[in-house]
């Protein structure tokens, strides 16, 4: 498939520093392909998987190969059937554009940018964000001085 031939060339490729495969029709399993390759790959900084059918399990799964990654900075899941959020926020871009489904994904990101000084750029648009989702957001810019 196509995620695997994407995943063999980014193993042997050290030049490519970024990657835009968004609105394909990139799976879960493709990701986690991806994911193998990243483990091995120093050069990619960008990756849009953005507008293709990954759901939790493929994040959860890529995100385990993102802890032996130190060059990925900007990653584009926006899009996709995400529910979790789990991904290494050591990233320095994160988008999660319609990802997080209100205010209880919006806690979660709050929380774990409190303290987070790597993430410079941050995409939660499009995630029914009320009052209250704001709020937590609002009080995270207050200590995080990257965002």
């Amino acid at each position: 498939d196509g995620a695997a031939a994407i995943s063999e060339c980014l193993k042997k490729n050290n030049t490519l520093q970024e990657l835009k495969i968004s609105e394909n029709d990139i799976t879960s399993s493709g990701l986690i392909k991806i994911g193998e390759a990243l483990q091995i790959n120093t050069s990619l900084q960008t990756l849009d998987v953005s507008h293709n059918r990954i759901s939790d399990d493929g994040v959860i799964a890529f995100s385990e190969s993102l802890k032996n990654n130190s060059t990925l900075r900007n990653l584009s899941l926006s899009w996709n059937s995400v529910h979790c959020l789990v991904v290494d926020v050591t990233n320095q871009s994160l988008n999660m554009r319609n990802q997080l489904s209100g205010d209880v994904g919006i806690f979660v990101i709050s929380s774990l940018l409190h303290c987070n000084t790597n993430v410079y750029k941050l995409d939660i648009s499009c995630n029914e964000i009320s009052d209250d989702g704001a709020a937590a957001i609002s009080e995270c810019l207050k200590e995080n001085n990257t965002l």
